[in-house]
């Protein structure tokens, strides 16, 4: 028999009631699936719809420029802003930071109020040891600092200082400026300048950049003495009057010798004057008779004995 005729028969004997009841199930059926599937496409709808709400509300840190900045110029903490805006404006490449841009170099020309980017940045030379730090003929000294010497730890690289040398105690104390308006290099083992100075870090060392005679006066005076730090303004140069440390110390008063002293020599005996002519000269056969006198002579400390002769001649 035709399968397709069989089947026909099959549904002809179920009763109509069944049948029905049939339908009906088959019908509420394919509802509830379609009405399932259409709750979960709803739902995700929902979902993007509400990702893309709170994406266009959500907010994000960007850096515009404040003031117009001209091509090559290195930018300033005062030349930056930090702004909130929302993410989905945000341009691609934005610095989120100003601390990344302090110091950097304009590639060229930023008008004011524009958001800064990465692309708006000069290439970054390759990262210089320390002893780029240095000038040609320049030495870098080290000495050590407390909290009360080091300005509380308020010092840092590239600061100007003046070295100060301290010497004796009570009454007798005495302070001299030793080097003026030197450059720090580094601060303990830091030599980059922080992009926030306004927390003091202390510290137990300075170093500083100075020329030869100056590094040699500097380690005396830190042998002799205890050293202070003065922190100066960056726009004061102006220098103050320095010294050599030995010259803060008291001289030592100088023994002297006692005047030399030089007795006279006395005057040899005086040859006593005839009244009657003068003798002859004394012929061949004359003997001279000779006398000695010793003379007694001092310099200073030592004696000398002169010999002094004298005579007379007689036949």
């Amino acid at each position: 028999m035709n399968p397709l005729r069989a089947l026909m028969v099959s549904l002809s004997r179920i009763p109509p009631a069944a049948m029905l009841l049939a339908v009906v199930g088959l019908a509420i059926l394919a509802t509830l699936l379609v009405t399932t599937e259409l709750g979960k496409r709803e739902r995700e709808l929902q979902l993007r719809i509400s990702a893309i709400d709170q994406e266009k509300s959500a907010t994000g840190t960007v850096i515009y420029v404040v003031k117009d900045v001209s091509e090559g110029q290195t930018f300033s903490a005062d030349m930056l802003a930090e702004k909130q805006i929302q993410l989905h404006k945000i341009p691609q490449e934005a610095l989120g930071s100003a601390s990344l841009a302090i110091g950097r170099i304009a590639k060229y020309g930023i008008p004011e109020g524009q958001i800064l980017s990465a692309g708006d940045l000069a290439s970054q030379p390759p990262a210089a040891g320390f002893e780029a730090k240095l000038k040609p003929g320049q030495r870098a000294v080290t000495f050590a600092v407390d909290t009360n010497s080091g300005v509380a730890g308020f010092i840092t690289p590239e600061s100007h200082i003046d070295i100060m040398g301290i010497v004796g105690s009570g009454g007798d104390t005495k302070v001299g400026a030793i080097l003026s308006n030197v450059d720090v290099i580094a601060v303990g083992q830091t030599y980059q300048k922080r992009p926030d100075s306004t927390t003091a870090v202390p510290v137990s060392s300075v170093t500083v950049a100075v020329g030869p005679a100056d590094a040699q006066k500097l380690i005396k005076a830190m042998a002799a003495s205890k050293l202070y730090v003065s922190l100066r303004n960056d726009a004061d140069q102006r220098p103050v009057a320095t010294m050599d440390i030995t010259s803060l110390y008291a001289k030592p008063a100088v023994r002297g010798f006692p005047a030399e002293t030089r007795l006279p020599i006395p005057a040899p005996p005086p040859i006593p004057q005839s009244s009657s002519a003068p003798e002859p000269p004394p012929s061949a056969a004359a003997h001279i008779t000779a006398a000695t006198h010793d003379v007694e002579t001092w310099a200073g400390s030592k004696r000398d004995v002169v010999s002094l002769l004298s005579g007379k001649t007689s036949k």
